[in-house]
């Protein structure tokens, strides 16, 4: 890549936008740096591989660049452990399936619960709208919820590729991958959604960026 006095002539910026702006980039993977010889492009983006790159809520909600297929519309299922985690008064639940895709290729199936009367209005009124980018809970969000999305708890773990879920992200059964459950509150921290991901880890890279609140 061109040097940082290059790149400041070019777009006439300062010295500390060009490193900040570099500093960015090795963090998500794109570029690597190497003292005295130069910054170079990573293949990352050639391999096919999603990186996202999270430092708010909002950027955890989005899917920029991808699209969503639904798999299962909404239905009715008895899952005690679910409704549980839902704080729902009964074990039903509803639920999806939906899968994500990168240039056309598929990196994540996720497993989708909500209430009852949560799941029927999502089929009535809001999946036909459901696309691109789009996500289920920012659907839900902007045409449902009666309370707008606060926060999510997570766990990150790795497990292996169950035989039922591995054809639709295209792992092996019994492959390594990558899972990842939420839940997400509204403001009045009632849990809203439920969502179990299993990603293909050699299509899907994820970025952390923690930032320190200073006085």
């Amino acid at each position: 890549m061109p040097t940082e006095a290059e790149l400041r002539r070019e777009y006439g910026v300062s010295r500390h936008t060009i490193r900040q702006a570099f500093q960015d980039l090795v963090a998500e993977g794109l570029v690597y740096r190497v003292p005295g010889r130069g910054t170079f492009v990573t293949d990352l983006s050639r391999r096919g591989r999603y990186l996202r790159s999270i430092g708010t809520l909002e950027e955890l909600m989005a899917w920029t660049g991808t699209e969503i297929e639904v798999l299962h519309a909404p239905a009715t299922r008895m899952d005690a452990k679910a409704a549980g985690r839902l704080g729902l008064p009964s074990d039903e639940v509803s639920v999806l399936d939906v899968r994500r895709l990168y240039e056309g290729v598929p990196f994540v199936v996720t497993r989708i619960y909500l209430a009852i009367e949560v799941g029927d209005r999502l089929k009535d009124e809001a999946l036909p709208l459901l696309e691109g980018s789009e996500t289920v809970l920012g659907t839900l969000e902007r045409l449902v919820l009666p309370f707008p999305i606060a926060g999510v708890s997570q766990d990150i773990t790795a497990a292996f590729a169950p035989p039922e879920l591995s054809t639709l992200i295209d792992c092996q059964p019994g492959e390594p991958i990558l899972y990842v459950e939420r839940i997400y509150f509204d403001t009045a921290n009632n849990p809203v959604e439920l969502a179990i991901s299993h990603y293909n880890p050699r299509r899907y890279s994820y970025h952390l960026e923690l930032r320190r609140k200073l006085p």
